[in-house]
């Protein structure tokens, strides 16, 4: 039987997006609405108590697939609706609240199972937050990314839709998004370096060097390279896309990849 909270996050998160689809797709220009923003709190607010009882409530925090990817979701949203009160990323939504609703289904269908955490410390806790925080911002951008991408490309084919008005100049999206990048990549400088730190207290070794390490240091390097390209040879549109994509891909696979298999496939 689905829980009240899930059911209750999802329906929200649904009846939020629906409203924004509408404010979005109207000929004026878009503003806040106070129902819908106030739909997007209360499904925040029951997506984290559907988090409630495997993270917080019992002795080992359940870190498998379906409730991570739950997890991570929820920072998505969260950071969402933050940075939503300084920057216009309101579009974002039409992305993120039906990826919400889809991650509250699955964390509530496939939770995965509990199995013992392997964190300790202070640094242990840093490097999962970090990572968390990471992800989330990173999956921000690739969706402010794949929104200027939709916009550069109508204003160059000189097509006209309703969601053109509703969206930012594309100069704003464009810097919103590399803020974002930014963030992101130093958040994930970060949790790389509690991951050393760490790493002898959650495995007992002083560097792990497996697919996780591989996939983190890669996903690393291609933002690096986004970052640089920013700054010395001013790189945007498609390039910077791809680039954003690629270093979530890798972040992705990293370990949602990895729990797929053991836990879904295998």
């Amino acid at each position: 039987m689905i829980n009240i909270f899930s059911f209750s996050a999802m329906a929200l998160y649904l009846g939020a997006w629906i409203l924004l689809l509408r404010g979005l797709s109207s000929q004026k220009k878009y503003a806040s609405r106070p129902f819908e923003i106030m739909l997007t709190y209360l499904a925040v607010i029951a997506h984290g108590l559907t988090l409630a009882p495997p993270i917080i409530l019992e002795e080992t925090p359940n870190l498998a697939l379906g409730t991570t990817l739950s997890l991570i979701v929820f920072l998505i949203v969260t950071l969402f609706l933050i940075v939503r009160c300084f920057q216009p990323i309101y579009s974002l939504g039409l992305l993120v609240l039906p990826i919400a609703f889809s991650a509250v289904a699955i964390g509530w269908w496939i939770p995965g199972p509990t199995y013992l955490s392997q964190l300790g410390g202070a640094a242990g806790l840093m490097h999962v937050t970090g990572a968390g925080l990471a992800y989330a911002l990173l999956s921000l951008a690739l969706a402010q990314a794949l929104l200027l991408g939709f916009q550069d490309k109508r204003l160059k084919q000189k097509q006209s839709f309703s969601l053109d008005m509703a969206l930012p100049p594309i100069q704003t999206m464009e810097v919103t998004l590399f803020q974002m990048v930014y963030s992101g990549f130093g958040l994930l400088t970060l949790t790389l370096i509690s991951g050393v730190l760490s790493s002898n207290d959650m495995f007992g070794k002083s560097f792990l060097f497996n697919h996780h390490t591989v996939l983190a240091l890669l996903a690393w390097i291609s933002l690096l390279g986004l970052v640089l390209g920013r700054i010395c040879f001013g790189w945007r549109g498609r390039i910077a896309i791809v680039w954003t994509g690629l270093g979530f891909t890798l972040l992705a696979l990293g370990y949602f990849g990895s729990r797929f298999v053991l836990e879904i496939i295998l």
